[in-house]
């Protein structure tokens, strides 16, 4: 009998591999290397340990639901909460001392992947509790009472989320929820409403960010709330086109007491924290929307071949037109692309340094397997938006995609609509630019030169990615130059969308090519080199409409045609 890996023991690649640098940092200086860094490599232990782990999720998702009447009703079956509890897959992040799985980054979020390609809704409340509850929050914490608190919560089953979006919105500095000291000091009193909480109507035990008000000015707090605690009401389930079956909740916290040492507290003077609680975020993110999203990729990809399998036109295979062929090899290209972009970003060592890079791989994932699934509707026709209650009425073959379109859609607004993601890529890179008073490059970006191990159309395409980069390092020395009061350039919200939207197609591009470039020996895929080429030359096309709409600025009077319209529109009828 073969032992079971080790899971505690980190991975071979981490103690022996180099760190992937942070695209982040080329994007900064306008330097990019000739060649392309060894693209990150999962090694053997990590894997096994990923693909077992798997397959037992597999089996006990397979035997306790079923995807189709999940969908259908709109709810998961009884008793499935306690099974999953007991199953300790709500620990898949999770160290030894909380009696969890202890999984890498990357094999969390293929688990993810794996569960949503079968059950959406499954794959998500994974998502929620490894990627933005307590568990994901808990390597943060220092070591005293609220961290043990929760350790053993997260031991005896407690399933978590984070309660952060509220009726006025998302993207909000201060929380209208407030944090109220009692007098004696030892407990804090919330009050407030929540909307949109992945595992609100379920939750033992939610972080809830709210806002304390103090002489000295306000503070932004991250209370964990006990969901039996007096006051902490679910007020409605909410329900979604996609995602059928996801328990997600408003609530109202009206009076809730929660122990000074379970809050977590920081003064207005420490203006990282909400960047540090969004890098904390930052993977489960990726397991909430990307790893759904990779998951919808790939089913289209392989619906894409079914159907093309039983489909002629005029007696002639659908497969053999040009136009099919094309649709096929993009659609090809994009799933490897966004598998790149994903292994980038979690694995090996550095991933704590590839901020940009995670940032971004949700928007590229979720934009990505958008296209392809309105690509595969395309080529489905009628069948492609058909439902399935409809298609197995007719004996037609019961592929969901109507209900995969529709999850696919709302990816793109979870953990946050997609443009604002691009808008804080945006200011991140340009808060660095103005740190460093938009500072020349140590070094010019040289020649054009370079790209071992690719053939001539990538090395072509790199060339072209190198040029960009430094392009856009040219760029945003030119705006901070032209705005010397951060606030102004900040202003121009459109600005900083495709300033996020540039970085994010060039460093998709760049991960393909590093992919293609075969740095590590005997691990290069089958046509990689096809598909990061034919990759490149759909982002290139994507890119120059980018730098079209950025060199365009400002433009015609966008804000203020809306603006006037606004103003009116009361007093129409």
């Amino acid at each position: 009998m073969t032992a079971a890996p080790d899971v505690t023991a980190p991975p071979a690649s981490d103690l022996t591999a180099p760190p992937t640098p942070g695209f982040a940092a080329a994007l900064e200086t306008g330097l990019l290397g000739p060649e392309p860094p060894a693209f990150p490599e999962q090694d053997t232990q990590d894997r096994a340990t990923g693909e077992a782990t798997t397959a037992r999720l597999d089996a006990f998702l397979r035997a306790r639901l079923d995807p189709d009447q999940v969908d259908l009703t709109g709810a998961l079956p009884d008793g499935f909460l306690d099974d999953l509890r007991a199953s300790g897959f709500l620990k898949l992040r999770l160290g030894p001392e909380a009696d969890g799985l202890g999984l890498s980054p990357y094999n969390t979020f293929r688990a993810v992947e794996h569960a949503a390609g079968l059950c959406m809704p499954a794959g998500q409340m994974l998502a929620v509790q490894a990627g933005v509850g307590a568990p994901a929050l808990l390597p943060a914490l220092p070591e005293g009472p609220l961290r043990d608190h929760l350790t053993e919560r997260l031991a005896a089953g407690a399933v978590s989320g984070f309660a952060l979006t509220e009726p006025a919105g998302q993207n909000n500095a201060w929380p209208g929820t407030t944090a109220t000291r009692s007098a004696d000091g030892t407990a804090y009193v919330l009050r407030g409403e929540k909307v949109f909480t992945g595992h609100g109507p379920v939750a033992d035990l939610l972080a809830v960010a709210a806002t304390e008000h103090t002489p000295e000015g306000r503070r932004l707090c991250v209370c964990f709330v006990d969901t039996s605690a007096a006051g902490f009401e679910v007020t409605s389930s909410i329900e979604f086109a996609g995602s059928r079956g996801l328990p997600n909740g408003a609530l109202r916290l009206d009076g809730v007491e929660v122990p000074a040492e379970h809050v977590v507290r920081h003064a207005p003077e420490d203006p990282r924290f909400s960047e540090r609680m969004a890098d904390v975020l930052l993977d489960g993110q990726l397991y909430f929307t990307a790893a759904p999203a990779l998951a919808i990729a790939r089913l289209c990809r392989r619906w894409s071949a079914e159907f093309l399998a039983r489909r002629t036109v005029n007696g002639r295979p659908l497969i053999e037109y040009d136009a099919i062929q094309r649709l096929v090899a993009d659609t090809l290209a994009e799933v490897h692309a966004v598998d790149s972009v994903i292994r980038w970003g979690l694995i090996g060592p550095g991933a704590e340094d590839r901020w940009f890079e995670r940032l971004t791989a949700k928007n590229l994932a979720v934009r990505t397997a958008w296209r392809i699934v309105d690509r595969t509707v395309s080529l489905y026709g009628a069948e492609g938006v058909e439902t399935l209650p409809s298609k197995l009425r007719r004996g037609a073959p019961p592929v969901p995609l109507e209900r995969r379109m529709r999850d696919a859609r709302g990816l793109r607004i979870a953990g946050n609509v997609d443009f604002q993601l691009d808008a804080q890529a945006g200011r991140r890179l340009l808060t660095r630019y103005y740190a460093t008073d938009g500072a020349e490059p140590a070094a010019v970006a040289g020649d054009t030169a370079g790209g071992a191990g690719l053939g001539a159309a990538n090395r072509a395409h790199l060339a072209a990615v190198r040029e960009q980069v430094a392009r856009f390092h040219a760029t945003c020395r030119e705006l901070v130059a032209a705005h010397p009061r951060q606030e102004e350039l900040f202003e121009k919200e459109h600005t900083l969308i495709l300033l996020g939207r540039i970085g994010a197609e060039l460093f998709a591009s760049y991960a393909v090519l590093a992919r293609a470039a075969g740095a590590n020996p005997g691990n290069v895929d089958e046509d990689a080199g096809t598909l990061a080429e034919v990759y490149c030359v759909e982002a290139g096309h994507r890119l120059a409409g980018l730098w079209r709409r950025l060199t365009a600025e400002p433009g015609p009077d966008h804000a203020g045609l809306g603006r006037r319209w606004l103003a009116g529109f009361a007093d129409r009828p």
